[in-house]
């Protein structure tokens, strides 16, 4: 059995696809919301970006937001 996530062609393709959209989002967003798939706590990233709690809350949000935006509007290409 693999355990990869790669199970597919398909599967592969769709984890580029999110990993280019991560790459592309601003910078502000992209630090804090890697940081947080990294599994950091949102406190631990405010701490380590110097940043205000609600900030990094908000930038997370507004990252995914942005990446589902454009990970369907990619899917709904097909």
């Amino acid at each position: 059995m693999n355990d990869s996530g790669f199970n597919s062609p398909e599967s592969a393709y769709r984890i580029q696809e999110i990993n280019k959209a991560i790459g592309s989002l601003k910078p502000e967003y992209k630090k804090p919301f890697s940081l947080y798939v990294m599994g950091y706590k949102y406190n631990e990233i405010a701490d380590m970006l110097g940043m205000p709690l609600g900030t990094v809350k908000s930038n997370i949000f507004s990252a995914r937001q942005e990446l589902k935006r454009r990970l369907d509007d990619d899917h709904s290409a097909d």
